[in-house]
């Protein structure tokens, strides 16, 4: 993930430049808020794609243009506003379900309002982590390291090690590709209990 400025309406505005291995392209997100918000995209896995400032709306004379629309697996699409709750006053939610109204009459799509309340920062730290494992094949190690359902991320680890072909970063690919799940919500360590998804 690469900060830097873009050109904008807006002076000084600061845009950062995230990678979407989803997308397979690289998505504008106006703050870190927004960044952390695609970075859980990424690992959602019933989100099929997504796209930052998707398009503009325009909402009783005045131009609006939501942070991103999420495609699901289920067929749906949903329109996402970010913002930070020191921002979100009554003037603000006066605006926001005049947005509400005006993008779903146009699309028949629901704008969502997302804040840094809905996005937990040890889940963030973990998904950043392991997103630069996202690109590495590991299917043909699934038949090798074993088939308890439960085990520790240490005891993957060792798994992997003993195959002649793997490498170490391949522990940390399964886990990034949710081969093997655990509770986000709790720092990602040897000891962490991991359950077999697949």
């Amino acid at each position: 993930m690469i900060g830097r400025r873009k050109p904008t309406r807006r002076r000084n505005k600061y845009v950062f430049n995230f990678y979407s291995n989803k997308n397979f392209c690289h998505i504008w997100c106006e703050s870190v808020l927004e960044s952390n918000y695609a970075l859980s995209l990424e690992f959602d896995s019933s989100v099929t794609s997504y796209c930052s400032q998707p398009e503009h709306f325009d909402v009783y004379g005045k131009r609006y243009t939501p942070d991103f629309l999420v495609q699901y697996k289920s067929g749906l699409c949903e329109y996402i506003e970010v913002k930070h709750t020191c921002y979100m006053d009554e003037f603000f939610f006066r605006k926001h379900t005049l947005r509400q109204e005006c993008v779903y009459a146009l699309t028949n799509c629901t704008l969502k309002l997302i804040s840094e309340k809905d996005i937990h920062v040890v889940a963030v730290n973990n998904l950043r982590m392991l997103k630069r494992y996202l690109d590495i094949s590991v299917i043909h190690l699934l038949e090798k390291v074993g088939s308890r359902k439960t085990i520790t991320f240490e005891h993957l680890k060792n798994a992997v090690n003993k195959i002649h072909y793997a490498t170490p970063v391949d522990a940390w690919a399964l886990v990034a590709q949710q081969y093997f799940i655990f509770d986000i919500t709790k720092p990602l360590n040897d000891e962490v209990t991991l359950q077999r998804n697949y």
